[in-house]
Protein backbone atom coordinates (compact mmCIF):
# COMPACT_ATOMS: atom_id res chain seq x y z
CA UNK A 1 0.00 0.00 0.00
CA UNK A 2 1.14 3.54 -0.76
CA UNK A 3 1.39 5.82 2.44
CA UNK A 4 1.66 9.63 2.36
CA UNK A 5 2.68 11.81 4.97
CA UNK A 6 1.80 15.33 4.91
CA UNK A 7 3.70 17.94 6.38
CA UNK A 8 3.11 21.85 6.29
CA UNK A 9 4.93 24.88 8.52
CA UNK A 10 4.05 24.12 12.13
CA UNK A 11 3.80 27.91 13.63
CA UNK A 12 3.75 26.25 17.21
CA UNK A 13 6.99 24.66 17.17
CA UNK A 14 8.67 25.54 13.05
CA UNK A 15 10.66 22.89 12.46
CA UNK A 16 9.37 19.68 14.05
CA UNK A 17 9.36 17.46 11.34
CA UNK A 18 12.98 17.44 11.42
CA UNK A 19 13.66 17.77 15.16
CA UNK A 20 15.55 15.02 16.55
CA UNK A 21 13.36 12.20 18.28
CA UNK A 22 14.87 8.88 19.53
CA UNK A 23 18.19 9.65 17.85
CA UNK A 24 16.32 10.42 14.40
CA UNK A 25 14.78 13.39 12.96
CA UNK A 26 10.99 12.77 13.60
CA UNK A 27 9.90 12.69 10.12
CA UNK A 28 12.21 9.81 9.01
CA UNK A 29 10.87 7.58 12.10
CA UNK A 30 7.68 7.64 10.33
CA UNK A 31 8.92 6.78 6.91
CA UNK A 32 10.88 3.80 8.62
CA UNK A 33 8.01 2.18 9.73
CA UNK A 34 5.72 2.97 6.98
CA UNK A 35 8.34 1.99 4.04
CA UNK A 36 8.04 -2.10 5.71
CA UNK A 37 4.54 -1.58 3.88
CA UNK A 38 5.24 -0.35 0.58
CA UNK A 39 6.02 2.93 -1.15
CA UNK A 40 5.93 6.41 0.83
CA UNK A 41 5.56 9.76 -0.20
CA UNK A 42 6.54 12.67 1.93
CA UNK A 43 4.03 16.04 0.72
CA UNK A 44 5.56 18.66 2.11
CA UNK A 45 4.52 22.70 1.84
CA UNK A 46 7.70 23.63 2.90
CA UNK A 47 11.30 22.57 2.03
CA UNK A 48 12.84 19.48 3.66
CA UNK A 49 16.14 18.08 3.35
CA UNK A 50 15.08 15.19 2.08
CA UNK A 51 12.88 13.62 -1.39
CA UNK A 52 9.42 14.80 -1.15
CA UNK A 53 6.87 16.00 -3.67
CA UNK A 54 5.50 19.35 -3.04
CA UNK A 55 2.16 20.00 -2.00
CA UNK A 56 0.60 23.03 -3.28
CA UNK A 57 -3.21 21.95 -1.76
CA UNK A 58 -4.91 24.45 0.04
CA UNK A 59 -5.80 22.42 2.92
CA UNK A 60 -5.69 18.50 4.24
CA UNK A 61 -8.74 18.18 2.56
CA UNK A 62 -7.85 19.33 -0.71
CA UNK A 63 -4.87 17.08 -0.74
CA UNK A 64 -6.84 14.16 0.58
CA UNK A 65 -9.32 15.05 -2.63
CA UNK A 66 -6.66 15.30 -4.91
CA UNK A 67 -4.77 12.22 -3.75
CA UNK A 68 -8.27 10.38 -3.52
CA UNK A 69 -8.48 11.35 -8.10
CA UNK A 70 -4.44 9.04 -8.17
CA UNK A 71 -4.17 6.63 -5.94
CA UNK A 72 -6.60 4.15 -4.04
CA UNK A 73 -6.47 2.89 -1.94
CA UNK A 74 -4.17 5.07 -0.07
CA UNK A 75 -2.27 5.66 3.41
CA UNK A 76 -2.74 8.98 5.26
CA UNK A 77 -0.27 9.62 8.45
CA UNK A 78 0.62 12.84 9.89
CA UNK A 79 4.31 13.75 9.79
CA UNK A 80 3.88 14.46 13.42
CA UNK A 81 2.99 11.36 14.90
CA UNK A 82 6.36 8.92 15.36
CA UNK A 83 5.04 6.60 17.48
CA UNK A 84 2.67 3.97 16.10
CA UNK A 85 4.61 1.04 15.43
CA UNK A 86 4.08 -1.17 12.00
CA UNK A 87 2.23 -3.50 14.02
CA UNK A 88 -0.18 -0.33 14.72
CA UNK A 89 -0.10 0.55 10.50
CA UNK A 90 -0.43 -3.24 9.71
CA UNK A 91 -3.32 -3.56 12.11
CA UNK A 92 -5.56 -0.92 10.41
CA UNK A 93 -4.05 -2.37 7.11
CA UNK A 94 -5.69 -5.59 8.07
CA UNK A 95 -9.26 -3.99 9.11
CA UNK A 96 -9.22 -2.13 5.64
CA UNK A 97 -11.93 -4.16 3.24
CA UNK A 98 -12.39 -1.40 0.13
CA UNK A 99 -14.05 1.15 2.44
CA UNK A 100 -11.93 4.20 3.73
CA UNK A 101 -10.95 2.98 7.15
CA UNK A 102 -10.73 5.37 10.21
CA UNK A 103 -9.87 4.47 13.71
CA UNK A 104 -12.33 6.40 15.81
CA UNK A 105 -12.32 6.52 19.92
CA UNK A 106 -15.04 5.40 22.23
CA UNK A 107 -15.92 8.94 22.27
CA UNK A 108 -16.67 9.45 18.31
CA UNK A 109 -13.37 11.26 18.38
CA UNK A 110 -11.51 10.03 14.58
CA UNK A 111 -7.81 9.97 13.85
CA UNK A 112 -7.84 11.02 9.88
CA UNK A 113 -4.45 11.79 9.62
CA UNK A 114 -3.97 7.76 10.41
CA UNK A 115 -6.58 6.54 8.04
CA UNK A 116 -6.27 4.74 4.70
CA UNK A 117 -8.78 6.28 2.30
CA UNK A 118 -10.66 4.77 -0.79
CA UNK A 119 -12.61 5.60 -3.93
CA UNK A 120 -13.12 9.38 -4.74
CA UNK A 121 -13.23 11.88 -1.93
CA UNK A 122 -14.75 15.55 -2.91
CA UNK A 123 -13.06 18.44 -0.14
CA UNK A 124 -15.75 19.24 2.62
CA UNK A 125 -15.92 21.74 5.48
CA UNK A 126 -13.83 19.42 7.14
CA UNK A 127 -12.07 16.47 7.41
CA UNK A 128 -14.38 14.64 9.67
CA UNK A 129 -17.47 16.01 7.32
CA UNK A 130 -15.88 14.30 4.44
CA UNK A 131 -14.54 10.80 6.18
CA UNK A 132 -18.62 10.61 7.31
CA UNK A 133 -20.29 10.72 3.84
CA UNK A 134 -17.85 7.82 2.45
CA UNK A 135 -19.57 5.44 4.28
CA UNK A 136 -16.37 4.52 5.94
CA UNK A 137 -15.48 1.58 8.56
CA UNK A 138 -14.42 2.27 11.78
CA UNK A 139 -11.73 0.82 13.80
CA UNK A 140 -11.73 0.65 17.57
CA UNK A 141 -8.99 3.42 18.60
CA UNK A 142 -8.27 1.11 21.74
CA UNK A 143 -6.74 -2.09 19.12
CA UNK A 144 -3.59 0.61 18.47
CA UNK A 145 0.05 1.02 20.96
CA UNK A 146 -0.33 3.66 23.75
CA UNK A 147 0.74 6.61 21.98
CA UNK A 148 0.32 5.82 18.29
CA UNK A 149 -2.19 8.96 17.68
CA UNK A 150 0.41 11.18 19.92
CA UNK A 151 1.44 14.08 17.57
CA UNK A 152 4.09 16.71 18.59
CA UNK A 153 2.70 20.23 17.83
CA UNK A 154 4.11 22.62 20.89
CA UNK A 155 7.54 22.32 23.08
CA UNK A 156 5.54 21.15 25.84
CA UNK A 157 4.44 18.01 23.46
CA UNK A 158 8.40 17.60 22.15
CA UNK A 159 9.40 17.51 25.83
CA UNK A 160 6.68 14.75 26.65
CA UNK A 161 8.29 12.87 23.33
CA UNK A 162 11.53 12.61 24.20
CA UNK A 163 10.12 11.50 27.69
CA UNK A 164 8.02 8.85 25.77
CA UNK A 165 10.78 7.74 23.68
CA UNK A 166 13.17 7.19 26.71
CA UNK A 167 10.07 5.10 27.94
CA UNK A 168 10.09 3.11 25.14
CA UNK A 169 13.49 2.53 24.77
CA UNK A 170 14.93 1.85 28.43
Amino acid sequence: MISYIPVKASVRLPGKHVMELCGKPMIEIIISKLIQLGDVIVKSRIDLPMPYEKDDSASIMHLVSDLSRKNQPFMLVAGDMPFFTIEDAKYLVSKFTGKTTVPVHEDGKMEPLFAIYSGRIEPGKSIHSMISGTGFDAVDAGGFSEFAFFNVNSESEYARAVEICKQLTG
